[in-house]
């Protein structure tokens, strides 16, 4: 079958994200016999003429979307990204009338208000890799009923199929890097210098109260072949001279074993590379830092969302102020820079806690630090249900448009305190 993929993000106000999902279920479709052309909207002046030159002339038997987000979860000014997603489902009705399949993290955090809104024929609800093929081998009898993860419409109703991980000991294929310009992602540079991302493990065990991440890759972690995913980056640099990396793990330190050989593999490798990843100040020990050190993390961003106990219990963190203390010290102590990002407002926020969030980062000195107030609501987390005993959600609210959690402690405070707090302090973002 002829798949036409599309990635519509084109944000780009730190780093222009490289779309590695659809990457991903680009190279699963291949590996599966279909033929597939992926038109990437990230660095296209025109995507409307470049979408219809490509439908005329490669004539998809269908067309899969994939929706990174569906707003900018941003509290200050928010913006509603489906509205732009419309446009690109409307225009594609206009030209063809095959169908037209919505994935991607944007779309599985509100699957049936997407699949509504933008009115598209069908949805893939958790890892593409796997389902999408098994859901364009259902299009010839329209039985979509034994395909994982498959969002589909009986009658008036919209279905969710059960989901289904992939497993470890399963062969993931690997990435399509070649359907993307990887050469435009890597030079591109706004406020961060541009990177290639890749990932060796999917699933979270934590269970911070706002997260989507384990509804969205499951509760359990599942690690890709280390040998093959350094193979990529090895193959990536000796092609394109790709030199920075970004490992989009969601917790790259956990398992710990697992973490230390990635960097032994690298290290054997001998890559002059330098690459990045998320931390969780919970894991880690002198070993695990000095192996990074070694096989080029030049940089961790520590996900510590707070400086203080309380807020770092009520967001259910899963660490202490002492941990970020002991990785912040290992991280420096290996020529590893370290960011911190502040996430305000969440449930207990006051303004003795955000102060003392800004005292405790100050005394870091970190390399980078990104603030926010107001905690995007997604379905199916903890902060939902608190935030709707607390009254914050309307009863008929279903959370596709953005709502936020902002402590009224400090509603009528916090956004005149953080831009005080960045205009003296180097390398303090909001």
């Amino acid at each position: 079958m002829k798949v036409l993929l599309i990635s519509e993000n084109s944000n780009t106000r730190l780093v222009a994200p490289f779309p590695l999902g659809l990457a991903f279920v680009s190279g699963s479709l291949r590996h599966f016999g279909h033929e597939v052309v992926v038109l990437d909207f990230m660095f296209l002046a025109d995507w409307k003429e470049r979408l219809r030159t490509t439908l005329r002339d490669f004539r998809p038997d269908a067309v899969g979307l994939s929706l990174r987000n569906i707003d900018n979860q941003d509290m200050s000014n928010p913006i509603f990204f489906l509205t732009n997603h419309l446009d690109i489902v409307s225009e594609i009705r206009r030209l063809t009338n095959v169908p037209v399949i919505i994935g991607g993290s944007g779309f599985n955090i509100h699957p049936v208000g997407c699949l509504r809104f933008l009115g598209a024929d069908l949805g893939i609800c958790g890892e593409g890799e796997a389902a999408l093929p098994m859901l364009l081998d259902a299009l010839q009898d329209g039985k979509f009923e034994k395909v994982p993860g498959a969002v589909w419409k009986k009658d008036d109703q919209i279905i969710i199929n059960d989901l289904r991980y992939l497993s470890g000991d399963e062969q993931w294929s690997s990435p399509a890097y070649g359907d993307f310009d990887v050469t435009a992602y890597h030079e591109f540079s706004s406020e961060l210098p541009g990177c290639i991302t890749v990932q060796s493990k999917r699933g979270c065990h934590m269970k911070c109260i706002y997260c989507s991440t384990p509804l969205l890759e499951g509760k359990h972690c599942r690690s890709r072949d280390l040998h093959r995913c350094v193979s990529e980056m090895v193959a990536l640099n000796a092609e394109k001279n790709i030199q920075r990396f970004y490992v989009v793990d969601n917790v790259f330190n956990f398992p710990l074993t697992q973490a230390k050989d990635f960097c032994r593999e690298l290290i054997a490798q001998d890559l002059k590379i330098s690459w990045q990843a998320i931390l969780n100040p919970a894991f880690g020990d002198e070993e695990l830092f000095a192996l990074m050190g070694r096989s080029g993390c030049r940089f961790i961003s520590l996900g510590n969302e707070s400086g203080h106990e309380l807020i770092l219990r009520n967001l259910r963190k899963g660490f202490t102020l002492n941990n970020v203390r002991k990785a912040a010290r290992l991280a420096r102590a290996n020529g590893i820079k370290y960011g911190c990002f502040l996430l305000f407002g969440g449930p207990g926020e006051t303004q003795e806690t955000v102060t003392q969030s800004i005292e405790f980062v100050d005394k870091l000195s970190p390399d980078l630090v990104m603030l926010k107030a107001g905690i995007r609501i997604y379905p199916g987390t903890q902060l939902e249900s608190i935030a709707r005993d607390e009254g914050m959600i309307e009863p008929d609210e279903d959370l596709l448009h953005p709502v936020f959690y902002l402590s009224p402690a400090i509603r009528e405070w916090i956004g005149g305190y953080m831009k005080d707090a960045v205009v003296n302090r180097r390398n303090w973002k909001i």
